[in-house]
């Protein structure tokens, strides 16, 4: 009688296997139902873990599934003789982790009327290792048939219940928003400080999370659902035009969306648009040697100009020479005794060739410290175009022109009545100029040329949070965040791109 109790056949049987590797984590679950449909799942976890705790991944997401499913009794196979042998009581779990994973699993294994764990040779679990191994892997491109889940936290991380739709639980969104709205910080104390500043260019706003961009001021957040639809729409949508992968992502970004995956998702969907197959140019061409892309062009457009006479400073100093880049608005500035063409030779090399490097061109007027044979021979030399303004229209370097003024004035107003001093304040007036917003660009020089705000005194006399929290190795990972662009080429280059969330409703209530 007690043999016949022994082989017993369960209605619910459970597969489950866990694979770690340096491409990273992830898990396959096998149910099979008691009609003998067979339910698949492969789950990506965006967490470092070791090869027995994505096997307690496994077998904990496949529990939760299993309970949501409806199944009273369960047997279930693993191929992980430390996990069936610690949830039968053979081994002892000692490491903290394993013992919460342990914990975890007999109580989920307390809400079935009956169950049995048996452990397995991996060749005769080959569909959940498969599945395992699957969601490790360095890939994007899924089976339609595979329900992928991404499981942002490990299962023994305790978190506040957040009050977010479905769609969220596995979004990129939910961490920013749960820390903007509620205040909650993941438990991995770097991987919070991250989340502090990379929140900082976020806001929410009526319930959704807007990020303030480049190309638009605001743009608002979307999940990885929502953000296939819009690629779509913009496509092949009533006013789509069939765009490339990089006129798609740029199109999306000025119509106010974003996804750290917007750039990758773009391409992707442009690839596999059946219409841009079929009416694509056919290449006739030989195949040629490789060409350069080009890249663009920094700092490429200089205006260069005189400020002065001027009070007398120390030194001797009466004048001033003027550079501002047309893009960034970047100034350079540096007090002058004498106009001649040797000094502004070396002005322009000091302080725009061997800093910034070569630009494409340079706007002057038409003093002879510019137009003179030396200075041509310099502009030639590195290739550079040097253009003039007429003296009929001296408004076409009007760029440096308004530079002048601001910095006249800034002095005037630093000086009061010792105009003297002027060159010795310049270097402070150039650096308040760099570090206000201009109107026409929206954003401060320092911003345009670094992609990032400057500490200016305020910060350290009063201690800004920036300057409070700062620690060398976040600030890192923020200097590489500039542009829309630069934040998912980082997401690319430290961890595996997002992968769109594919899974049925119900196995992703299951897991979240």
């Amino acid at each position: 009688m007690m043999v016949e109790q022994n082989k017993k056949i369960f209605k619910w049987q459970l597969r489950v296997d866990g694979s770690s590797n340096t491409h990273g984590s992830g898990a396959g679950v096998v149910l099979t139902t008691p009609e003998g449909d067979s339910i698949e799942c492969a789950l990506r976890f965006d967490f470092k873990a070791t090869n027995n705790q994505a096997e307690y991944e496994a077998l904990i997401a496949g529990l939760k599934i299993s309970t949501v499913l409806g199944a009273d009794e369960v047997e279930i196979f693993s191929d992980s003789q430390v996990v069936v042998n610690q949830v039968l009581d053979e081994y002892q779990a000692r490491e903290e982790s394993m013992i919460t994973y342990l914990e975890l699993a007999r109580e989920l294994l307390e809400r079935f009327k009956e169950y049995r764990i048996v452990h397995v040779p991996r060749e005769e679990n080959e569909k959940a290792d498969a599945l395992a191994k699957l969601a490790s892997a360095t890939i994007n491109i899924w089976p339609n048939n595979i329900s992928m889940i991404r499981l942002l936290r490990s299962s023994i991380v305790k978190t506040k219940e957040v009050g977010a739709v479905f769609g969220e639980r596995n979004s990129w969104i939910t961490p920013i928003k749960e820390y903007l709205v509620n205040d909650i910080l993941p438990s991995d104390p770097l991987e919070a400080k991250r989340l502090k500043y990379k929140a900082t260019r976020y806001s929410v706003l009526n319930g959704e999370l807007y990020k303030r961009g480049y190309s638009r001021a605001l743009q608002r957040c979307v999940g990885p659902e929502e953000a296939e639809g819009i690629l779509r729409s913009i496509h092949s949508g009533n006013c789509g035009n069939h765009a490339g992968g990089a006129s798609l992502a740029h199109k999306t970004l000025r119509q106010g969306f974003y996804w750290p995956t917007l750039f990758a998702d773009s391409k992707r969907v442009a690839a596999r648009c059946e219409a841009c197959q079929k009416i694509a140019n056919n290449i006739r061409q030989p195949p040629e040697l490789l060409q350069s892309i080009t890249s663009p062009w920094l700092f490429a457009m200089w205006g260069i100009d005189l400020i002065g006479p001027m009070p007398t400073a120390t030194g001797g100093a009466k004048h001033a020479i003027v550079a501002v880049d047309y893009f960034t608005k970047w100034v350079e500035a540096e007090p002058l005794v004498h106009i001649t063409e040797t000094n502004t030779i070396s002005f322009v090399k000091k302080n725009i060739l061997y800093r910034f490097g070569i630009p494409n061109t340079i706007i002057t007027d038409n003093g002879t410290q510019f137009d003179g044979r030396k200075f041509r021979e310099l502009c030639d030399k590195y290739g550079i175009n040097n253009y003039y303004a007429s003296p009929a229209h001296p408004q076409t370097n009007g760029q440096t022109e308004a530079v002048n003024k601001i910095i006249k004035h800034n002095l005037k107003a630093k000086l009061a009545t010792k105009k003297g001093s002027w060159a010795d304040k310049l270097p402070q007036v150039l650096w308040a100029y760099r570090t206000t917003e201009r109107g026409s660009t929206g954003e401060t020089p320092y911003s345009m040329a670094y992609g990032a705000e400057a500490v200016i005194p305020v910060e350290t006399s009063f201690s800004s949070p920036r300057v409070q929290l700062f620690q060398p190795e976040i600030n890192i990972d923020m200097l590489k965040c500039g542009l829309d662009e630069l934040e998912e080429k980082r997401a690319r280059t430290n961890k595996e791109c997002g992968v769109p969330t594919e899974g049925s409703q119900i196995l992703q209530l299951a897991c979240a």
